[in-house]
């Protein structure tokens, strides 16, 4: 069903990103390419694309959702590598026969179907890899490992240096990252850095858009058709029009829109919408409490697009001081690193149009 709120497992519940969705397949499936980017705003339906294409191809896999690990440690990560695999092992004969040499790594141990890891280095995950890769050789020749909103791993220290370790020397582990915060996942990669461990590695970035008008309204026509709702143009158009191309919007409006009349279906997608980005914009506001204000008041200046120089004015005007050229540039560049801002040519604008929604109430 188009409009299950769980992520997507099957093409047939999958809208519109077909080509994206074949080209992930043949890179997962080849010889050649080591490492994959999936990159696009939140909620635009990486996750799901991910899974479908690796249900498809039946490869086995190891996935580790980094949404997951809040303030991101070593021991958060290998907490989840534990989870990961113990979901592994239930689906994958791969799995269920590496169960019996994973505690050749020293910190990780085995009850029944589930993988504990008692180890708290950063070690225990690299060799696991490497465990990985000589098992795959014999076994499959490839396996694969995801790291899904994969820019909250930076902050582990020495991560980066362990995916460029399996990028240059674990040829049967391939290396599928996926990320809404584009600048701060570019920052993982080494993008013009020459110090960063993973810079100059060549790896298949798969951008994913948001849907235009017409693809919105389409999303929402064939996913009422699934539930034998009709619908009038003038209510698609109207959530097509508060909603956007966000596909995870666009959802749960039709999830609701089936139980409910249109007025509080749209209603209730934009209030818990509103919600999930409020919290995500005041996790990213909370260690910059300093230019909290001016973070804000840039959001809030953004009804239309606006380049930098109204951008600045608006601000000066609203805050009643002048500001310096370099703050009011990094203000913009880190809203757009951190997912909250897209620039088109020389104009910003809101990455989500609930963002506006989600700041009316914060001072």
């Amino acid at each position: 069903m188009l409009f299950d709120l769980n992520v997507k497992e099957r093409r047939e519940d999958f809208f519109n990103y077909d080509k994206e969705l074949e080209l992930l397949k043949r890179a997962m499936n080849d010889d050649i390419t080591r490492m994959i980017v999936i990159k696009g705003i939140r909620r635009i339906g990486k996750s799901s694309l991910i899974r479908v294409a690796l249900n498809e191809l039946k490869i086995p896999y190891v996935l580790i959702d980094a949404r997951l690990l809040g303030v991101a440690s070593v021991e958060d990560l290998l907490s989840a590598l534990a989870t990961a695999l113990t979901d592994a092992i239930k689906k994958f004969d791969f799995f269920r026969k590496l169960r019996s040499v994973l505690t050749r790594v020293s910190g990780i141990g085995v009850a029944g179907l589930s993988v504990i890891i008692s180890g708290k280095k950063l070690s225990v995950f690299a060799e696991f890899i490497n465990l990985l890769n000589e098992f795959a050789e014999k076994e499959t020749k490839r396996v694969v490992m995801v790291f899904d909103e994969a820019q909250d791993l930076r902050m582990i220290r020495g991560f980066e240096k362990v995916l460029a370790h399996v990028y240059d020397y674990c040829k049967n582990v391939k290396i599928v990252i996926a990320g809404s915060e584009v600048g701060v996942l570019d920052r993982l990669l080494g993008k013009n850095n020459p110090k960063a461990p993973l810079y100059g590695r060549a790896y298949l970035e798969i951008p994913m858009n948001r849907l235009d008008a017409e693809s919105s309204k389409e999303f929402l026509r064939r996913g009422f058709e699934q539930l034998g709702v009709k619908v009038d143009d003038k209510d698609l158009n109207e959530a097509v029009a508060k909603l956007d191309g966000i596909i995870g919007w666009l959802t749960f409006y039709g999830y609701y829109r089936y139980h409910y009349g249109h007025e509080e279906a749209l209603r209730r997608a934009v209030s818990e919408g509103t919600s999930i980005v409020r919290r995500e914009l005041e996790n990213f506001l909370s260690i910059r409490r300093q230019a909290r204000r001016r973070y804000l008041t840039i959001i809030k200046l953004l009804r239309e697009p606006l380049s930098w120089s109204e951008i600045k004015r608006g601000l000066e005007l609203e805050l009643g001081m002048k500001i310096h050229q370099q703050q009011i540039s990094r203000y913009l560049r880190e809203l757009v690193d951190y997912g909250f801002l897209e620039k088109h040519g020389n104009l910003y604008k809101l990455a989500d149009p609930l963002l506006y929604e989600a700041v009316k109430s914060l001072k």
